[in-house]
């Protein structure tokens, strides 16, 4: 049998993390980070603790794995790229308003519960923090090359945080919204027009 064959990963075994992951994720959002033990994880994938432990390692680098795995940041990356090919700044600020309420929506309970931990666990849980730093780092970035040609004004860092801030509290403070917390594309026209022009009377 060929060597390099034999070295190379088990049939199932990325199956297998993807399992314990997502077990991981359905405990955390509902249980926290003391209530998700790897014992109960462990049987909610389908698995015995010594393959869990032979995946992650320990629990806290289980939790941050789970949290890395559901947060990243690499279509954010994508998302920019495709963004840069659109005619005007608008629209370019729109589908990046699109894609920030999706991906809120789609995580949402992950977040919820690092808030809520963050206080107890700091150092725990700056890994939940990762992806939305990334993401902001990015957008100040791209927010930087809209002011050198013009298109903006500002410091891009101040720029990016309100520019997350408005989607972020969209989707995370439902309850202040009301029903408009359903009307997307309102929300984001709304919100660039802000964004974009102000408030202030003309």
């Amino acid at each position: 049998m060929n060597a390099a064959f034999e070295s190379g990963p088990k049939p199932g075994v990325e199956d297998t993390r993807v399992r314990i992951l997502a077990a991981t994720r359905e405990l955390y959002a509902t249980r926290g980070s003391r209530g998700t033990t790897t014992r109960v994880v462990a049987d909610r994938a389908g698995v015995n603790e010594a393959t869990l432990f032979r995946h992650f390692g320990t629990k806290q680098q289980l939790l941050d794995a789970m949290l890395d795995y559901y947060a990243g940041t690499t279509n954010f990356a994508e998302i920019l790229e495709r963004v840069r090919s659109l005619a005007t700044i608008e629209e370019q600020l729109r589908e990046l308003g699109y894609a920030a309420i999706d991906n809120l929506r789609r995580k949402e309970d992950l977040i919820k519960v690092s808030m809520a931990e963050e206080f107890t666990n700091p150092e725990g849980h700056s890994c939940a923090w990762r992806a939305p730093t990334e993401a902001r780092r990015r957008l100040t970035d791209f927010f930087g090359e809209k002011i050198a040609t013009g298109q903006l004004r500002g410091d891009p860092k101040w720029l990016s945080r309100a520019f997350m801030s408005l989607f972020f509290s969209f989707v995370m403070a439902r309850g202040i919204w009301g029903d408009e917390a359903s009307a997307r594309e309102k929300a984001v026209a709304i919100m660039v027009d802000i964004f974009l022009n102000g408030a202030g009377a003309r």
